[in-house]
């Protein structure tokens, strides 16, 4: 009877398996890790120091937040979402906030993350010009203990600091305090999401996937990010499969993008844009330009939709404001410079503006011709149109226009420096972002916050008071109303003149990887390193489904049927022993 006992001492393991094995053939795939993962981009780093490149270029806007863990950072839906800091809290107004890190994030080179490493981030990185902002300015910093800092600063504000800034490595960074820009940084150690595996100036960054993350290795073993000399070297890159999406913000053109629909394994997404385009007046400059009248004559004489058919080929809308008009804190009811010649001409001539000597040019009542000069920088082919677009549409109501490209470096002088320039009308493009906390420089007392950054010139104390308050506003609902104010003001006031929010075009290859994460600016700005940490190769296909059932038995006739097979096996055994006894 061993056999018999044997076979019935298997019963329970037989019913325990079977529904063990039926699960098994519906258990999901896993999502599979590896894969090399390579974009475009049409600017290279060329060192990885903290400074400018970190800030204002578009490689090295992807590479730090993939290296450098941050505080916190927003998530792809726009919502704030803890990061090295796993909890904070502010006081009453704003200005003191406390940050409980987490216990278990590391640097690459083994060593944890304490608060020391954020006080010391927090005292000395603002000190680099570019890293210096409202959220930044501190009055103390103070260490708790090991894993908590207490961060004082000098204006309040309703979020936590420190938003898009990277933590450093104390241990590392400390010799070179005084000015950060004196270290090289070659070994790049951070504690983000992904290792500095090799670098090439003015070439490539490639990075490598960190496996003792506190969040868990990326899906990617690498991410190469890859520079090209021009755009069609980025297409063709894409079409051989060397490159899986073009980086920052995608294509230049709708016309690019046409091009490649219908290619083999590429799609084009299609993403609300980042950029705005705006002319700044400068209004430091004496002249008919500080005369509001000329303003909203410009304002109203411009042909908004014949630049988004025109330029983007419809891939764009209009713009009104420097608050993106998904955001819930875009004033919906700001007055509007609909495309109106014959209400520009009206506001001229009521103004004294006239031609008085019938050359199709205005006069000023002092009797000097209505002309302007609007400056853009010559590697910006989007605005050399629009600014000659503008041109046609302003000849129209009789104010003359030039326009002067310019040498990148030489336009941006000029507009940030507008008391020494003294230029008239710039063609200007920023990308405000989701918080839209930083582009309100523009607007601030161009002697005090807006230094730097003030391109127009333009002050108003109302303006100034009114940011000052929702900054430090806690109640969402009264913080909206305060920015919506703002908002009429520049509208009223325009210093600047919003154009259009063209659309973002980005193709992508769908053969290896999937996952991409698309979000305001498109795969892969600065506002989203989501894809980076979320793409990964393609699953296997799945094996074809089984032949379909036949009626289902329950389990408990299973069970009666494995005993009963047990039992008849005995028998058996049992007879056919006797019979050969």
């Amino acid at each position: 009877m061993k056999r018999v006992a044997t076979l019935l001492a298997l019963v329970p393991l037989l019913l325990l398996t079977a529904p063990l094995m039926a699960a098994a053939n519906v258990s999901a795939q896993e999502i599979p890790y590896g894969g090399r993962f390579a974009v475009g981009f049409l600017e290279s780093l060329s060192t990885l120091t903290c400074g400018e490149e970190w800030q204002y270029n578009d490689m090295g806007c992807i590479f730090w937040p993939l290296v450098y863990d941050q505080l916190w950072i927003l998530s792809p839906e726009g919502e704030i979402q803890p990061r090295l800091a796993e909890s904070w809290e502010s006081s009453e107004n704003g200005k003191v906030w406390t940050f409980h890190l987490r216990h278990d994030a590391k640097w690459h080179d083994g060593q944890p993350v304490t608060a020391e490493d954020v006080a010391f981030t927090a005292e000395n990185l603002p000190q680099v010009e570019v890293w210096w902002y409202v959220d930044t300015d501190f009055e103390e910093v103070k260490v708790i203990d090991e894993y908590t800092v207490r961060l004082t600063l000098v204006n309040p504000i309703s979020r936590p600091p420190m938003y898009w800034c990277p933590i450093l490595p104390k241990h590392i960074w400390e010799p070179y305090a005084e000015d950060l820009l004196e270290y090289d940084n070659k070994d790049a150690i951070g504690s983000g999401p992904f290792k500095l595996k090799e670098f090439r100036s003015e070439e490539y960054v490639l990075l490598e996937a960190n496996e003792e993350y506190w969040g868990g290795r990326p899906y990617v073993d690498e991410v190469l990010l890859i520079a090209y000399a021009n755009e069609e070297a980025q297409i063709l890159a894409l079409k051989k499969g060397d490159i899986q999406t073009i980086g920052y913000r995608g294509l230049s053109s709708p016309a690019a993008a046409e091009k490649l629909r219908g290619e083999p394994n590429i799609e084009i997404g299609e993403y609300p844009g980042l950029g705005i385009w705006w002319l700044s007046i400068d209004l430091y400059k004496e002249g008919p330009l500080q005369d509001l009248n000329v303003r909203k004559a410009i304002a109203y004489a411009i042909n908004r939709d014949r630049i988004i058919d025109t330029v983007y080929m419809g891939y764009a809308e209009k713009a009104d404001s420097f608050v993106y008009p998904e955001l819930d804190i875009h004033n919906p009811n700001l007055p509007q410079y609909d495309y109106n010649p014959t209400l520009a001409a009206q506001i001229l001539d009521e103004a004294g503006y006239v031609d008085i000597d019938g050359d199709g040019v205005r006069e000023t009542p002092e009797g000097d011709d209505l002309s302007f000069e609007i400056i853009t920088a010559s590697a910006w082919p989007d605005a050399i149109k629009i600014a000659s677009l503008i041109k046609e549409d302003l000849a129209a109501i009789g104010i003359n226009i030039k326009v002067s490209p310019l040498d990148e470096d030489v336009y941006y002088t000029m507009v940030y420096e507008p008391t020494e320039s003294e230029y008239d009308i710039a063609i200007h493009e920023e990308e405000p972002g989701i918080l839209v906390d930083w582009i309100w420089y523009f607007c601030l007392d161009p002697e005090d916050m807006g230094a730097g950054w003030n391109t127009a010139y333009y002050y108003n104390p109302e303006f100034d008071e009114l940011y000052f308050e929702q900054v430090s506003e806690f109640d969402p609902e009264k913080r909206k109303q305060l920015i919506w104010q703002m908002q009429e003001l520049l509208a009223e006031d325009l210093p600047y003149i919003f154009l259009v929010r063209p659309k973002e075009l980005v193709p992508y290859r769908t053969d290896k990887f999937e996952g991409y994460v698309g979000t305001i600016g498109g795969l892969s700005s600065w506002v989203n390193p989501w894809t980076y940490l979320k793409v990964h190769l393609k699953a296997a296909p799945a094996p074809p489904p089984p032949p379909a059932p036949g009626p289902a038995i329950p389990m408990t006739a299973i069970a009666g049927g494995i005993v009963a097979l047990v039992i008849v096996v005995g028998v058996a055994y049992y007879a056919v022993k006797r019979r050969g006894s």
